[in-house]
């Protein structure tokens, strides 16, 4: 079996997700050279390598992988995917009729078959997200967490999960899944998931401020030197570099394309402003990471989007009528 045809193989049982970036995205090149342009499988690896891009908010191309009934199911999953990041209702319609005509034609028994319809799932989940239909969207991301869907996309689902429940302020259902996250990233040994799904944890427990959990989730990760775990620890402990370390995990955020971890870096780093009477700066971090959080994660950027609507119901009365004309004056000042 080739080198290509293994990897597709762990794609189809494990899914792809954080830990296989970094190897998709240097095996990317060599697909389009000889031996591995003329491989069967590199089209479905291409796809897969496209899929795992789409579920980081990333825009990419969906490349063409024909082949059996459950490659047309994930095929048409991330047309729905890449529809949703393009926002163009057009597309988005085409996508999903397609993905129901594929999956009408996915027959029981298909060695793909459980696969494919979790990656239809999750691309019909973030599509209810991005509606606000809160009910779609449990039902799916709970149907592809359930075991013998592929690995990899059972851990996102958890988090997605977590974040579309915490956007609703629920935070005790939210920190649930989080934790079974980390649990099972952990299991299968995929380190960067488990980072991921130990950061939510710890974004939680901050928010529904029990700073003890939020230590004790942030141990193993304090310990191996995450500059986001610093970040966490930092503001909720006031450090005196706290803000040092909230403009370095932005900027790492950024470069990474990780829209969580830049949210968790936003929602801190504001927090920290309004704890040391810098009301405007605040106001002007949370709604710039609002803005840039929209257009690729718009469930993350409802999570600052309701803390700011705190600030304006819990601040003493003038306070965030103040905080607004100084932050408005300082934009003006630009």
């Amino acid at each position: 079996m080739s080198e290509v045809s293994v990897a597709v193989e762990r794609a189809w049982r494990d899914g792809v997700g954080p830990d296989d970036l970094a190897a998709l995205r240097a095996l990317m090149p060599q697909l389009a050279t000889a031996p591995l342009a003329d491989d069967p499988a590199t089209p479905t690896l291409r796809l897969f390598a496209a899929l795992l891009e789409l579920t980081n908010n990333v825009r990419v191309e969906v490349p063409d992988a024909g082949g059996s009934t459950a490659l047309d199911v994930v095929h048409a999953a991330a047309r729905v995917l890449q529809s949703r990041l393009s926002r163009q209702p057009g597309l988005l319609d085409d996508a999903m009729d397609a993905l129901g005509h594929s999956l009408s034609r996915l027959v029981a028994g298909d060695p793909h078959g459980l696969a494919a319809r979790a990656w239809a799932d999750y691309a019909l989940a973030e599509v209810a997200i991005a509606v606000g239909d809160a009910g779609t969207t449990r039902r799916r991301l709970e149907a592809v967490a359930q075991p013998g869907a592929p690995i990899a996309l059972r851990i996102q689902a958890m988090l997605r999960l977590a974040a579309a429940t915490s956007t609703r302020l629920e935070l005790g259902p939210a920190r649930a899944p989080t934790r079974k996250a980390v649990v099972l990233a952990e299991t299968a040994k995929r380190t960067q998931h488990a980072r991921r799904a130990r950061m939510a944890c710890a974004l939680l427990d901050l928010m529904a401020g029990d700073v003890r959990s939020m230590r004790t989730t942030l141990g193993p990760a304090i310990a191996a030197g995450d500059p986001f775990a610093r970040v966490l620890l930092a503001g909720a402990e006031n450090a005196s570099n706290a803000m040092e370390l909230l403009a370095a995990g932005i900027r790492e955020a950024t470069e990474q394309g990780d829209p969580f971890a830049y949210m968790v870096c936003i929602l801190v780093g504001a927090r920290r402003y309004a704890q040391i009477g810098r009301d405007a700066d605040a106001l002007i971090t949370i709604t710039a990471g609002i803005a840039n959080l929209e257009p690729v994660a718009s469930d993350l950027a409802t999570i600052l989007r309701d803390e700011r609507t705190t600030w304006q119901t819990s601040w003493r009365e003038g306070r965030y009528a103040e905080a607004e004309q100084k932050a408005a004056n300082s934009l003006d000042a630009i």
